[in-house]
């Protein structure tokens, strides 16, 4: 492995590692089923929020790297914020490089057993993240885009900070 992405996999891991907690999905309740998809070669970070409206409480669900989806399950019935997160080094520097990447935020309300993809995709230069619902046909179809909010990230001071707006 060169030093080159060795860099970017370390760079990564912490700064979406953070000190968030790790994830405990519900054991009662209404619930929904959410499997994220990793984007395209590169490595991607899944966060979820306890309190979707500000983005706190944040939870780490992966870091997917090798593995191209992972599944949990979610309080269904209520708002949900996931951040799915990629960086890229693009200009090489003799002490380093250049991060660049993206940290697209939705909120979202799932429905009861439902089961959803969220995948992170790019068009012109810019970021965001699909939620698909699956039918019980295992077919797909968008969620409305009038039922997907998107946020705009921003670096908390620290895990008790807003990670949204």
């Amino acid at each position: 492995m060169k030093i080159r992405h060795l860099s970017v996999y370390l760079i990564a891991a912490v700064g979406l590692a953070g000190c968030a907690s790790p994830y405990v999905p519900p054991t009662s309740g209404a619930t929904a089923q959410l499997t994220f998809k990793k984007y395209k070669d590169s490595t991607t970070g899944i966060q979820i929020y306890d309190q979707a409206e500000t983005c706190t409480s944040r939870h780490n669900i992966a870091l997917l790297r090798s593995g191209s989806e992972k599944s949990i399950v979610v309080k269904a019935d209520a708002p949900l914020s996931i951040t799915m997160s990629v960086d890229k080094a693009v200009i090489p520097l003799p002490v380093g490089f250049v991060v660049r990447g993206c940290n697209p935020t939705v909120t979202f309300v799932p429905e009861n057993g439902v089961s959803y993809t969220a995948e992170l995709i790019t068009e012109h230069n810019m970021c965001s993240i699909r939620i698909e619902q699956l039918s019980s046909i295992q077919t797909t179809s968008d969620v409305p885009k009038s039922a997907v909010r998107n946020r705009k990230w921003k670096r908390g001071f620290d895990e008790g900070s807003s990670f949204c707006d």
